[in-house]
């Protein structure tokens, strides 16, 4: 970034964040009469935000069809499912209801209720088709009851083909509107808190190191940082905390739409090979486990950005560029740390040094653009070395 770059705002979506926000849709029209809810998680369920849901819906709809096969690595088989039961269903608009893996699954849905062939079609990485979808998908409303993935903010499905051992960002379409309501977190066990949350600050943090990165993303970016830098590891350990939750959802939508006004990175390319393989493997957890091999290989050959983030997040003043690069990742190891999240590693989800010419050839086979966008351009030596590094954490 130059500093006098062009750049695109195009966030159509009608996002309401706040407290007891969820409770509005019992206002608003909602853009069609026949619904399919798309939800996962028995949580959701056992604390009664589904049936709220329902009770808040029905009577503004003709009918409804509740859909749950959703996995917490979101699947092609379950979009594919759900879409053939919207097309028998002839549903018209849709409601997310849980955390990305749910939401995710929603766009896949409503892409291809209204468009023909598999989704894997519409790809353009891994064996996709890479075609263009003929039909507009249908209208969805996203509530996430999680914070991480940000999904409400942008276009973008992350899907796994299991059989192909794919996971893939499949472009679709923008919600309709949002609700996020931080109240719909409180429930989240610490463990998962603490893995969404790294996801969030992952994607802030990549989208303002990414070559996309410019003026108004960068706020956006830096604000999600600096809200889940704070908040984050009190939301882990007092997750009754309502404002510390609060501010964890802010930073998860900020993360959510930076990735769309800018971009991920490789790592979010590296992540997607590792959970594609072993769809065990979380996704803020698998950016945990290579997070300091990948952002050291970085910082080395690139620091000015880190130094900024540095700046922002009140660490290390006066310092060399180089030293407040070191001593932004020193801080992020040790608050990555205080998550709890140095407890995952590679070896226990089966993965081994022997695997890792492989390992690197499925993260260019499903690459796309993230992997083109760092400032220092990852080589395979680059990849081999922060796989390696990271399997001896």
């Amino acid at each position: 970034m130059s500093g006098l770059d062009r750049f695109t705002f195009d966030i159509p979506s009608k996002l309401r964040f706040g407290c007891g926000v969820m409770d509005e849709i019992q206002k608003s029209s909602l853009p069609g009469k026949r619904l399919m809810i798309v939800t996962g998680g028995r949580t959701i369920r056992e604390n009664g935000t589904v049936d709220r849901l329902v009770k808040l819906v029905q009577p503004k709809v003709d009918s409804f069809v509740l859909f749950d096969d959703v996995h917490a690595n979101p699947s092609l088989a379950s979009v594919m499912k759900g879409s053939a039961i919207a097309r028998e269903n002839k549903i018209d608009v849709l409601i997310g209801l849980g955390g990305g893996s749910a939401l995710d699954t929603a766009k896949g849905i409503a892409a291809m209720a209204v468009n023909d062939g598999s989704l894997w079609d519409y790809t353009a990485s891994g064996s996709g088709s890479g075609k263009s979808m003929a039909n507009k998908p249908l209208p969805l409303i996203a509530i996430p009851t999680t914070a991480g993935t940000g999904s409400e903010g942008n276009k973008t499905a992350v899907i796994t083909d299991t059989d192909r051992k794919e996971k893939i960002g499949v472009r679709t379409d923008f919600v309709y509107s949002a609700y996020v309501d931080p109240e719909l977190t409180l429930s989240i066990p610490s463990r998962h808190t603490a893995e969404q949350g790294f996801d969030a600050f992952c994607h802030c943090l990549e989208a303002f190191l990414s070559v996309k990165a410019n003026p108004f993303s960068d706020v956006l970016a830096l604000a999600g940082l600096k809200a889940l830098w704070k908040w984050l590891p009190e939301a882990v350990e007092h997750g009754s905390n309502i404002e510390a939750r609060y501010w964890v959802s802010y930073g998860s939508m900020m993360g959510g739409m930076v990735l769309y006004l800018s971009s991920a990175s490789g790592a979010h390319t590296i992540e997607h090979m590792l959970s594609g393989i072993n769809p065990a493997v979380s996704h803020g957890g698998g950016l945990a486990m290579i997070f300091d091999a990948f952002h050291k290989k970085q910082a080395d050959n690139v620091p000015q950005r880190y130094t900024e983030v540095a700046d922002a997040l009140g660490i290390a003043s006066g310092l060399s560029e180089t030293e407040k690069a070191d001593a932004l990742l020193c801080s992020m190891r040790e608050w990555k740390s205080g998550l709890g999240l140095d407890r995952l590693k590679l070896r226990e989800y089966g993965f081994t040094p022997d695997q890792v010419d492989e390992m690197v050839r499925m993260t260019h086979w499903v690459g796309g653009g993230p992997l083109t966008r760092d400032r220092h351009r990852l080589t395979d030596d680059d990849l081999e070395e922060i796989l390696l590094k990271s399997l001896e954490r």
